[in-house]
């Protein structure tokens, strides 16, 4: 056994006795060498580990940095000398204790204890196998808004097989609910359809709608995604011609509309939706309910409506995943004071955007609740956001919001009287801090009010009044209230599927927020627009092509990954078919053989926790490189010195 010895340049010569170290190894008969290296990682550090190793089969032991750092560059040099990956082992005699153990001798007499602890443990170790495993180059995106749309046909471009789900009956995100996108003031829908249409039409996208992603396995380049997709009732013939809209007798309150609008029990979203089709809430069609309706099978000119349509699973094999999965609206009527929903003439940022798109509920009127239009407007910034109670952050989009809506509010009622009402203006560039000098041209009111987080909204005779800090600060015939930004429903879950970490306001972690926001904790994971945090369009969508990017750049065709070779292997003697580590291997890559008996490791899709090892009342279950005889070894070396 040989012992290199690391001082990682000048990081440790202050905190370790190097000369003590080496004088206590070579007194070790277990050790045939002791080398001691400036910088062992360097390209000539390499070149002398491999002149001192050449031609020998021996164990190795790295005294220096952390494992994290340099195992696999040592690991790889013993491939290149012939020998096993798993014939060294690293003692971490830097991170876990020259930078936090006090005092020189202390120090160095727990370096020591690691040093024998990796010795014991390297003399345990049995050989592991390095595997690869052709990349399966097809890409699913979770979500199908403006990101997600850009996120696939950017792969789709590449010659890239893109599944496309989303849980919508049709694509499209948030951005086909905007009549203008701020700060630009561009068409919502014009900027969306031409997109959508194309993602629709390429060969090389697959379109899942109206369905929720239930299982994901495996790692990258070699993912499982599995999908449930809920029936439609309506097939692929139909165009959307809404006849069937017209002789339907129910109404039900429409979720795309928030709540201000309707659609029949047989319906799509917009005009153009992508799909096409319509769809059928079985919840509230007659049919469904009673059997007393088939109206719109006699009034569909296609024969479209399939009553006996079922749902359907689906199973995608991909090399990557792209998470798109967007946002949802701050809620504002559970916070304290505020009443959006509650109270007449008071609604959120997102309920105005349905006001005054065309494709909403309002032909573009904005109307008080007595059918008149509102000679007063008042803005309330922050409406339920950097509060524990609401959103405990700042979008960092509400403020841009809230200016448009005051552009568009004075466009279609150039009359009226408009207050916006802030604490603090946060605006991302020159063109969201143009659109604020424009709405100040124009006439819009800018309001400071240092106590706005704690704002309240009262109705008053003939308006809304809001009050701040126990004070009235002003009153108006109709109050906007500008929300925040919130992950969108069902993240975390989502998150659990993928193994991938979230920060605590809920979004998804970044694997480098400065150099790859767009990765995750898991490789092969990317995310991409409001999943990744708050954003306004531009952001996202470029936050879309920065993934697909990524994903472009790791899975070419014929290309391999290396398999995870720390995984679990199953003693078929010892196994007595108890099935315990089937139910908490958390990647699924454990079955259970009915026929044999015993359980069996997927070893392509494992990747070596160890819990099925910790948890096998038997033994059978073991994790290579973390056996049983090498963790006992380490311990005992541990408390040997």
């Amino acid at each position: 056994m040989i012992l290199f010895l690391c001082k990682c340049g000048p990081n440790m010569t202050e905190d370790l006795d190097f000369e003590e170290l080496q004088k206590w190894a070579e007194g070790l008969e277990e050790f045939g060498a002791v080398h001691v290296h400036e910088l062992l990682c360097t390209p000539q550090g390499q070149a002398a580990y491999k002149e001192l190793l050449e031609g020998q089969d021996v164990d190795v032991v790295v005294a220096g940095c952390s494992p994290k750092m340099h195992e696999k560059t040592f690991q790889t040099l013993n491939e290149e000398l012939g020998l096993n990956l798993a014939q060294v082992q690293m003692a971490n005699i830097r991170e876990q204790c020259a930078w936090v153990t006090a005092g020189v001798d202390e120090a160095t007499t727990k370096a020591k204890a690691l040093i024998y602890a990796a010795k014991l443990r390297v003399s345990e170790a049995e050989p592991l196998e390095r595997r690869t495993l052709e990349v399966n180059t097809g890409v699913v995106v979770i979500g199908g808004g403006m990101a997600g749309v850009e996120a696939a046909l950017t792969a789709a471009n590449a010659g890239r097989k893109v599944t496309l789900i989303d849980r919508e009956i049709s694509i499209g995100g948030a951005v086909i609910k905007y009549e203008e996108v701020g700060p630009t003031m561009e068409c919502g829908p014009c900027v969306i359809a031409p997109p959508l249409s194309n993602a629709r039409d390429h060969p090389n996208i697959d379109i899942i709608t109206g369905a929720d992603v239930t299982e994901v396995l495996g790692s990258l380049g070699n993912f499982t995604v599995k999908a449930h997709q809920r029936a439609r009732y309506v097939d692929d013939s139909c165009i959307s011609c809404e006849a069937c809209f017209e002789v339907c007798p129910v109404d039900v309150k429409s979720g795309f509309q928030h709540g201000l609008g309707t659609h029949k029990a047989i319906y799509t979203h917009f005009a153009g939706s992508v799909p096409l089709a319509a769809a059928i809430d079985a919840d509230r069609c007659l049919q469904f309910v009673d059997g007393s309706c088939d109206a719109c099978v006699a009034a569909c000119p296609f024969g479209s409506i399939q009553f006996g349509d079922q749902a359907s699973d689906h199973e995608i094999r991909c090399g990557a995943i792209i998470v798109a999965t967007g946002f949802e609206p701050g809620e504002v009527t559970s916070v304290t004071g505020l009443a959006e929903g509650r109270l007449d003439n008071v609604y959120s940022l997102s309920d105005f955007e349905r006001i005054v798109s065309s494709n909403g509920p309002c032909d573009r009127q904005i109307l008080c609740a007595d059918g008149t239009p509102p000679s007063s407007i008042a803005i309330v910034h922050c409406a339920g956001s950097r509060r524990e109670d609401g959103v405990p952050y700042c979008s960092g989009i509400c403020c841009t919001n809230a200016v448009k809506a005051a552009v568009m509010a004075h466009e279609l009622l150039p009359d009226v009287e408009l207050t916006c009402l802030y604490r603090d203006l946060v605006f991302a560039g020159p063109q969201a801090q143009g659109q604020y000098e424009e709405a100040r041209a124009v006439g819009v009111r800018f309001q400071r009010c240092e106590e706005l987080l704690d704002v309240r909204v009262e109705p008053t005779e003939g308006g809304v009044q809001v009050r701040a800090g126990g004070q009235p600060v002003l009153s108006a015939d109709m109050v906007l209230l500008s929300n925040g930004l919130r992950p969108a429903f069902g993240t975390a879950t989502l998150a659990g599927m993928l193994h991938a970490e979230l920060r605590p306001d809920g979004y998804f972690r970044a694997d480098n927020d400065l150099l790859h926001d767009t990765g995750t904790s898991i490789p092969g994971v990317y995310v991409a627009g409001c999943a990744a945090g708050p954003c306004g369009l531009s952001t996202a969508v470029t936050r879309g092509r920065a993934a697909a990017g990524d994903v472009l750049s790791k899975l070419c065709e014929g290309a391999e990954i290396e398999l995870e070779p720390h995984t679990a292997d199953i003693d078929e003697a010892l196994c007595a078919g108890c099935r315990l580590c089937t139910t908490v291997c958390p990647y699924r890559a454990i079955s259970y053989d009915s026929e044999g008996g015993i359980s069996r490791v997927n070893e392509a899709i494992c990747r070596g926790c160890g819990t099925c090892a910790s948890s096998c009342p038997s033994g059978a279950a073991r994790a290579k490189h973390f056996s049983d005889a090498q963790l006992l070894a380490e311990i005992k070396g541990v408390t040997r010195v």
